[in-house]
């Protein structure tokens, strides 16, 4: 693949899909959705696609894009014991979320040392990496509004409207606060557990919450929100090489 040929990272993840377009290591535009993006002006050489959807959605979505896109060429990717340097702290690689090794992969290619990765979007995810490409491992909770669900889904008195839902300071006085408010702080105490557990490893945050987590902890980050299409872009191209 040339240096300067267009690629589009499918990012498919439970709830939403993130597509990322690259002209070379530029990258053009990043849109969500949940078919292929119509962009006339941008037409991809290359799909690198990542899902951590069911066999069935993920195989009716490459038929979408691949229909859109019927030049390109497909490559999926998948969670291996080794690849880009790193390896994957898992006994079976495979069942480690596409989506987190991609990431993880991103993330030590920073070239930051020892780094802690906080995805936070439908899932909060951590993951850690050393300086020398060594998946240590990581954790995985319920993201905020995954948790706010489960309460208000699991109890029949807890209810509250959209418009409740203020910003105010001191303790909660409303259902709404206490909530929305009692989420974000189990996330903030996993967050700031982590960082006094492991002092000696940097930040990298990418996902939707993430940044404001940690901006909340007042703890330093490398913020990289393309960090999944990052890490598969550099997996996508050497597969390619290998070839």
């Amino acid at each position: 693949m040339s240096d300067e040929s267009n690629l589009l990272v499918v990012d498919a993840g439970n709830t939403s899909i993130k597509f990322t377009a690259f002209a070379g290591d530029q990258v053009l535009w990043v849109e969500r959705g949940e078919s292929a993006p119509l962009d006339n002006a941008f037409q991809p050489q290359q799909i690198y696609f990542a899902s951590v959807r069911s066999k069935e959605q993920s195989a009716l979505l490459h038929a979408d894009i691949q229909a859109a896109y019927p030049n390109a060429q497909w490559l999926t990717l998948a969670s291996v014991s080794q690849v880009c340097g790193v390896t994957n702290a898992y006994h079976e690689p495979e069942r480690l979320g596409v989506d987190r090794w991609l990431a993880v992969v991103g993330a030590y290619h920073l070239e930051l040392g020892d780094v802690m990765v906080l995805d936070a979007g439908t899932a909060i995810k951590v993951d850690f990496i050393n300086g020398k490409g060594v998946h240590l491992g990581g954790y995985i909770t319920p993201g905020l509004n995954m948790m706010e669900s489960a309460l208000l889904a699991n109890t029949a008195r807890i209810r509250y409207d959209a418009k409740e839902v203020i910003e105010a300071q001191g303790l909660p006085d409303s259902t709404a606060r206490a909530v929305t408010e009692g989420v974000h702080e189990m996330a903030l105490a996993f967050v700031e557990r982590m960082n006094r557990q492991h002092p000696g490893f940097k930040w990298v945050a990418t996902g939707g919450d993430s940044r404001a987590l940690l901006d909340s902890l007042q703890i330093e980050m490398e913020y990289q929100p393309n960090l999944v299409a990052l890490g598969a872009k550099r997996v996508g191209d050497e597969l390619i090489k290998r070839q």
